[in-house]
């Protein structure tokens, strides 16, 4: 066999991804997935998930969801990797968990769910955004006693950033708003953090139309 690379996984997979993704010196993920599909491209995804280095493991996978466009064929030649974003998912690195259940979500697995709650509960607060992100998008209305328990994500009380739990906050607000196909009563103080839009106290309207609905969150 022929030595690595001495550039390693992560300067390899950028090379290969730049003629049609390349924005400066860095990737656009929404142009990666203008790149042709070959057995080198899954195979550097593949050795990127495996890479004792975190900023490359997170590399892999934020390639993997970048090269998808909904298509089976896109997918398709990576579902042999499926078991290894799995295991990914439990990593020692809060943002290679944080994408891992992003490529998760990929491969559909019957057991998404109890990913997606497992980490409502993670410590960082990137990661509780990633799974509202993913319950917003499926838009199935037995999420909802789920994403009003965000209503009053417990975290803000030890948070060393309160920005970071208003964003999952309001990201879950807004969530329930799209999955319910209502509007709730925006005249009252806002400000845009990290580009969500916070309403205070809007949680008051939204727990009185639960009420009145008969949902509850979860306890």
């Amino acid at each position: 066999m022929g030595e690595r690379d001495p550039r390693g996984i992560y300067e390899l997979l950028t090379a290969r991804l730049a003629p049609w993704a390349g924005e400066g010196d860095s990737i656009a993920f929404d142009r990666i997935v203008q790149s042709p599909l070959d057995d080198e491209l899954v195979g550097l995804v593949a050795e990127a998930l495996v890479d004792e280095d975190a900023a490359t493991r997170r590399a892999g996978l934020f390639v993997f969801a970048g090269l998808q466009d909904e298509s089976p064929a896109r997918l398709e030649p990576f579902r042999p990797l499926a078991p290894k974003v799995r295991e990914l998912l439990l990593d020692g690195d809060a943002g290679v968990r944080c994408d891992a259940l992003m490529a998760f979500a990929y491969f559909d697995p019957d057991d998404l769910h109890l990913a997606v709650r497992e980490f409502l509960g993670d410590p960082d607060g990137r990661n509780r955004l990633q799974a509202v992100r993913i319950l917003d998008a499926e838009g199935r209305p037995e999420n909802l006693p789920t994403l009003l328990t965000l209503g009053v994500d417990p975290y803000h009380e030890s948070a060393h950033d309160t920005r970071e739990w208003l964003v999952v906050r309001e990201a879950a607000r807004g969530a329930v708003e799209r999955t319910a196909h209502v509007v709730f009563p925006g005249r009252i103080a806002e400000e845009d953090v990290e580009g969500i839009r916070c309403v205070y106290h809007a949680w008051d309207d939204v727990w009185k139309w639960a009420a009145r609905e008969g949902i509850r969150g979860r306890g």
